[in-house]
């Protein structure tokens, strides 16, 4: 089968979507299938098209639909898909229903779908592999990490900010690894660098490196605004690292209900007592690994890969 796909144009910009695209790609690949690239222009026929980001390709996926360019369409939808911008344009949402199948990388996404589309949507969780590496993490602070790059719908500064509200006596200190997309964040993530003593920045690290800056950290702390999947949450999951994070729809569905490591989005004073409670509490610490520990069968990558062939065999049953 020729399997082309279709993603968002990012400027030289590793992120989650392109994370879970060379995932999948290998995997159809391991099936057997031929994979390769699709152009908006069209004038490339496939058995199926994968398309990441419903909203920014929208027109190509009208095309490919009228143009038969494409035996099989599916979407996976992601974050801004989900919870922005299908949502602030609801007359974009034609598209979902000129695809034969529809993806959510976590269960909490089928309730932001129209009803009626909810019988051709499916989970597909994103699969991790703990590295193979041993790293030791620091006995004098107690590291927590941001893996994120640096842009409004991240807030990626807010676990500085949460930071400067800890106590003197407070080991914490935070490691936040990303580039800044915008020169506004630059400069702010310059300025909190020179403010703040707990604050350290990396920048943009090779996936090699930022997956031993996770093993190193007691906790990943997510901020996002909204998110449709989080890599870093599965890789975060099956590498030991309890996940602090807002409550979204994405992390409750990828962290299960009640999850108790959850606070309001843009909460600085709730994420700054749930960091100091980590950091002092070792039974909720605890309670946070044994939570986490207990969701990651969903990120097996046999489970991933099985999703897919299930994907699969669904689209071409007939």
């Amino acid at each position: 089968m020729k399997i082309r796909f279709l993603e968002a144009a990012s400027v030289n910009i590793r992120n989650g979507n392109v994370v879970t695209s060379e995932r999948w790609r290998a995997i159809f690949e391991s099936l057997g299938h031929q994979v390769e690239n699709f152009s908006a222009d069209g004038g490339q026929p496939c058995d199926l098209l994968v398309v990441f980001n419903a909203y920014t390709n929208r027109q190509a996926i009208r095309d490919a639909r009228k143009s038969g360019v494409a035996g099989r369409i599916v979407i996976c939808l992601t974050g801004t898909d989900l919870y922005r911008d299908l949502q602030e344009d609801p007359a974009a949402q034609d598209v979902l229903y000129l695809a034969d199948q529809l993806v959510v990388l976590q269960p909490m996404g089928i309730p932001a779908l129209p009803a009626a589309l909810h019988g051709k949507t499916m989970v597909v969780f994103q699969s991790a592999v703990a590295p193979r590496v041993v790293v030791s993490r620091p006995e004098d602070t107690f590291d927590v990490c941001g893996i994120a790059h640096l842009r409004s719908v991240k807030d990626p500064l807010r676990t500085a900010r949460a930071a400067r509200l800890l106590p003197p006596e407070s080991r914490l200190r935070v490691v936040h690894v990303g580039k800044a997309l915008s020169a506004e964040y630059g400069e702010a993530v310059i300025r909190e660098v020179a403010e703040n003593p707990r604050f350290h920045w990396l920048g943009e690290q090779s996936a090699e490196r930022t997956a031993e800056i996770l093993l190193g950290s007691r906790l990943l702390v997510v901020t996002s605004l909204l998110e449709g999947g989080a890599n870093v949450v599965s890789e975060a999951i099956v590498s030991g690292v309890p996940v602090i994070g807002t409550d979204i729809p994405c992390l409750r569905g990828l962290l299960g209900d009640n999850y108790p490591g959850l606070f309001p989005v843009g909460d600085t004073g709730r994420l700054a007592d749930l960091l100091y409670r980590a950091e002092v509490d070792s039974r909720f610490y605890d309670q946070l690994q044994s939570r986490c520990r207990r969701e990651a069968y969903k990120f097996d990558p046999k489970r991933e890969k099985d999703s897919l062939k299930i994907l699969l065999e669904r689209m071409f049953s007939d």
